[in-house]
């Protein structure tokens, strides 16, 4: 019988860390620069308005801080996630939820049209799948 080879999985284990630090960099930006920019530059725009529009101005403005800190939120989240998965990759395995995570997560990147982020879960998905048939053929040859 010959060497069993075993598949590292090194490649997409970098590509999604890069992904998750990518993903944090961008939840901390939002969170902390861009949440209190748009709350500054809402206020101050607020100020130059009459009353009634000043009430409902604030109020528009608070729903955008919502959602701003609910994305932000999501995005750390998912990077927490994505480090996680990368820490637990294992080698020479195929991992169906980690496929199905890192695809799904590379979809929500486009649709967030988050091009980077989507670039890099994307080739990780791709490289997830190669090895696996590669994987799948090692394993029929040895049994």
């Amino acid at each position: 019988m010959g060497a069993s080879v075993k598949v590292s999985r090194k490649l997409e284990r970098t590509f999604i860390i890069i992904g998750a630090a990518w993903n944090l960099v961008i939840a901390l930006v939002t969170m902390f620069q861009y949440y209190t920019w748009f709350q500054r530059e809402g206020a101050l725009k607020l100020e130059e308005t009459d009353m009634n529009t000043m009430i409902a101005g604030s109020q528009m403005v608070n729903n955008v801080l919502q959602v701003i800190l609910i994305y932000s939120l999501f995005i750390f989240v998912g990077a927490i996630v994505n480090f996680l998965i990368a820490v637990k990759l294992q080698d020479d395995e195929i991992q169906y939820k980690v496929l199905i995570w890192i695809g799904v997560w590379a979809a929500i990147m486009l649709t967030m049209t988050d091009i980077i982020g989507f670039a890099l879960y994307s080739i990780a998905f791709v490289m997830y799948l190669a090895k696996n048939k590669a994987i799948k053929l090692a394993h029929t040859k040895t049994h």
